[in-house]
């Protein structure tokens, strides 16, 4: 079947003078030129898996099933990132992408088919495939088809197409098809296949035993591998009501809540736990301490983007649902990972006791969270995502061509994170031809609080933290009616206004209204609201407070609204994996919730460097001249 649809995104286009400050719209401009280049024709068009930039020759890499696997999370990004932007750049790349993923779907799964022409396929997780089981079999990643379903529900959402639809009511029936059902639960089984957990293979599961613990896999988080179902599933009932959606969603979500996979502590002692050869990610576990019931409040002690994955399944599924203990799981668990990092700055430590870095995917995670935490009235956590948003997430998107161009040049010839080298690659498995201007503004791996180390790139950071430029988007300006809410004092245009910030040079925020009759601002904690001062069209005006949204009403098309408040510099001391031999302090300096500096500084001539941001310490934004971009119909359902 053809899928030769239009996913180009109507919307109206116009000159504007702005503040030179954040503009994610602009993020996701450069992010779409990432994309584009680490798509390879040879794979027909599967984006490469890793890209390593320590390396006097940097390369890109396929690894195992990976491309395949997280293919559907850009497959998913590609019409965000363009709702965000207008950019066209790469249509063509993203047409030929999508239709090797949508190829790979059939009798309601995603398949990974056997290919000789990629032998690594299957050497991910399990080093039994490596050496001929399975090898030659096709098998689909039941997380992997997840992924894929919420790609296609957002296909979807853009074109109104009905076979979007048909498929991915296919593939929500079809995970659900293969599942295990025990009792009111369901789960797909670790080592149901070969070469990754919960993968099943063509012939059928070779084993059904249930997972007894988060340690079973590679993950630390079996429960990852039952979640993005879980998501899938409880997304399509949300939008359609299907009933046997949300039974799998509610089945797999007792599942995953189970007590066996939560709890614990990071353990500082590591290396004499592994010296007692405790297996995997237990070596890193304590128990929670005394009066602490951390299986019940989502506590977890290894990968966090493992465990968020599960977090976000279960958030969907509880707003789907209206699921008050999922709901209230999560949120402890999102309030317990605030602590596992410096939230001021939207750094969370991933792997605690083990290393001091922060997964590219984790960003995404966060910004996800917090808003659907939010969304969904649990909290305000507004000044959580704002501090991703405007420090990590942004420090995480490498572009800066002359920083990865010195690094290669100070690197002797090495390896990536996987063992591989230009030595050993394969045939058709790696590229070096123009890697760093080609991959130039996708996201790193793993970042430290001042820099990437080594630089290298997981494609499945880049698919997450590009949903997370769009998640941030979409939740900065929200619309109803003649009603608009701005969440996040960024430059956003939108149909009933349009914000400039001139954040963090000085405290001044415009909102140039269009068509809206009120405005509800949220005013971040920072910013102190007796010295708030407003007005409108140049009249001082007295905004109605609700809880921390000024909120001004009986507004005419042509009002702009001035919004000015002090923005201070302030230095604040954090202290990342304590009592363990990884701990560290930093020395971090703000002006408002932006990181400016922060110290110490790796200054190995192989790290890319962060926080260069002296310029933003000036007392006055600079202008220029941009094409902003409102799009007709925006994704609210990601």
């Amino acid at each position: 079947m053809s899928y030769n649809v239009s996913f180009q995104c109507p919307g109206k286009r116009y000159q504007a003078t702005v503040p030179d400050t954040l503009d994610l719209a602009e993020r996701a401009a450069l992010a779409i030129h990432g994309l584009g280049g680490v798509m390879d024709p040879a794979m027909g068009y599967m984006p490469f898996w890793t890209i390593q930039y320590a390396t006097r020759t940097p390369f890109m890499s396929h690894y195992g099933s990976a491309s395949i696997g997280c293919d559907p999370k850009t497959g998913q990004s590609w019409p965000l990132l363009r709702l965000m932007s207008g950019s066209r750049d790469f249509e063509d790349i993203e047409t030929l992408n999508r239709a090797g993923m949508l190829a790979r779907v059939e009798d309601g799964l995603y398949w990974d088919r056997y290919d000789p022409a990629r032998p690594w396929r299957n050497t991910y997780g399990d080093s039994e495939s490596r050496y001929g089981r399975g090898k030659s079999e096709d098998f689909c990643n039941l997380g992997h088809a997840a992924i894929m379903t919420r790609a296609v529900i957002s296909w979807w959402e853009q074109t109104r197409d009905p076979r979007f639809e048909r498929m991915a009511a296919e593939l929500v029936a079809g995970t659900r098809r293969v599942a295990i059902l025990k009792d009111d639960y369901a789960y797909y089984p670790e080592k149901g296949g070969w070469g990754e957990p919960c993968t099943y293979p063509r012939s059928g599961w070779l084993n059904t035993d249930e997972p007894q613990s988060a340690n079973d896999g590679p993950e630390g988080d079996i429960a990852c591998y039952q979640a993005n179902q879980m998501y899938a599933a409880a997304q399509w009932y949300a939008i359609t009501g299907n009933r046997e959606a949300l039974d799998l969603a509610a089945r797999l979500a007792r599942f995953c809540m189970k007590p066996k996979f939560w709890g614990g502590v990071p353990n500082p002692d590591r290396e004499r736990a592994k010296a007692l050869k405790l297996p995997g990610f237990v070596a890193a576990s304590l128990p929670d301490p005394a009066c602490t019931a951390g299986t019940e409040l989502g506590h977890w002690f290894s990968h966090f983007h493992a465990r968020a994955i599960t977090l976000r399944g279960l958030l969907e599924f509880g707003r789907a649902a209206g699921d008050e203990r999922a709901l209230e799981f999560v949120q402890r668990a999102y309030e317990f990972t605030l602590s596992q990092g410096i939230a001021r700055m939207g750094w969370v430590n991933c792997f605690p006791t083990t290393t001091n870095t922060c997964e590219g995917c984790a960003l995404g995670d966060q910004v996800a969270m917090g808003i659907r935490l939010s969304d969904s009235g649990l909290g305000d956590y507004w000044d959580n995502v704002d501090a991703v948003v405007r420090n990590q997430l942004m420090e995480g998107q490498l572009i800066r061509a002359d920083l990865l161009e010195k690094i290669a040049a100070a690197s002797p010839e090495t390896t990536n994170a996987y063992g591989q080298s230009l030595a050993t690659l394969l045939p058709r498995q790696g590229c070096w031809d123009n890697v760093i201007s080609r991959s130039l503004c996708v996201f790193a791996g793993l970042s430290k609080p001042d820099c990437i180390p080594a630089p290298w790139v997981m494609h499945c950071c880049t698919g997450n933290a590009t949903r997370g430029l769009y998640y941030a988007w979409e939740g900065a300006v929200r619309e109803s009616g003649d009603t608009a809410q701005v969440n996040l004092l960024l430059n956003r245009a939108s149909k009933l206004l349009d914000v400039d910030s001139h954040l963090p040079y000085e405290g001044k925020v415009v909102l140039r209204n269009k068509a809206a009759g009120r405005i509800a601002v949220r005013i971040p904690s920072w910013a102190d609201r007796k010295a708030l001062r407003a007005d409108v069209s140049g009249k001082e005006a007295a905004p109605d407070w609700i809880g921390n949204r000024a909120v001004f009403a009986g507004l005419k098309p042509t009002d702009v609204i001035t919004l000015r408040f002090p923005v201070r510099e302030t230095t604040a001391r954090y202290t990342v994996n304590a009592q363990t031999d990884k701990e560290q302090t930093y020395a971090c300096t703000f002006r408002g919730s932006t990181l400016v500096d922060v110290s110490p500084r790796d200054t190995s001539p192989t790290s890319y460097p962060l926080y260069l941001r002296d310029h933003l310490r000036a007392d006055q934004a600079p202008m220029k001249e941009v094409t902003r971009f409102v799009p007709e119909r925006i994704i609210a359902n990601w």
